[in-house]
């Protein structure tokens, strides 16, 4: 009986890990995102993926949530071992990454879920540890003394925003190191004490 509970604990996993890259591959397709084309890529039956979820809207929350896990652990965010400058910077890179990685997928993912959705996820998995952050920074004396709340807010606007601005620009941006250092160089002029620019 055990042999047949591992066996079917991984084929559930490896169904979802494949339904999960088969998604992001459509979104950078620009494809059609439906059941059937997530089966019949995934190579099973529409009826085994509607066994894993019970629609659409339900494989994308999947979905997300698995792209999604890296972030909410913001290990970037929490390793106090750096400095609450060094922890702001590593959130840029983590964006940057995440965008080099799923160009596409944010832009997506948005058009399908609700303002308050998004609002809601922003606020818990990025803006409230970035306020820690600046708390940290504050009370170091390396940040400049302003609301924390304020200060998280601008930084993860800077950023995102720069991020959601890639999509509307007249030419597109050959250069993301450079743009990334750019919103680095804008964020320690915004939130670094004189002396620590």
């Amino acid at each position: 009986m055990k042999k047949c509970s591992k066996k079917k604990e991984l084929m559930d996993r490896m169904i979802r890990e494949e339904v999960v890259k088969t998604v992001l591959e459509l979104i950078e397709e620009d494809a059609a995102l439906t059941m059937d084309e997530v089966a019949l890529r995934c190579g099973v039956a529409k009826g085994t993926l509607y066994n894993y979820f019970k629609n659409k809207k339900d494989l994308l929350t999947y979905v997300h949530e698995q792209v999604i896990l890296p972030i909410k652990k913001n290990s970037y965010l929490f390793n106090e071992t750096n400095t609450p400058a060094e922890r702001i910077h590593a959130f840029v890179d983590r964006v940057f990454e995440f965008q080099q990685e799923f160009p596409l997928y944010f832009r997506y993912i948005q058009s399908q879920r609700s303002a308050l959705e998004a609002s809601d996820e922003r606020m818990i998995l990025t803006v409230l540890p970035l306020v820690k952050v600046c708390e940290a920074g504050i009370a170091e004396g390396v940040f400049i003394d302003v609301d924390p709340y304020v200060m998280a807010a601008t930084v993860f606007g800077t950023v995102v925003g720069t991020m959601e601005s890639l999509g509307h620009r007249a030419q597109q941006v050959q250069d993301m190191e450079t743009l990334k250092k750019d919103v680095i160089c804008l964020l320690d002029r915004l939130i670094l004490k004189e002396k620590d620019k």
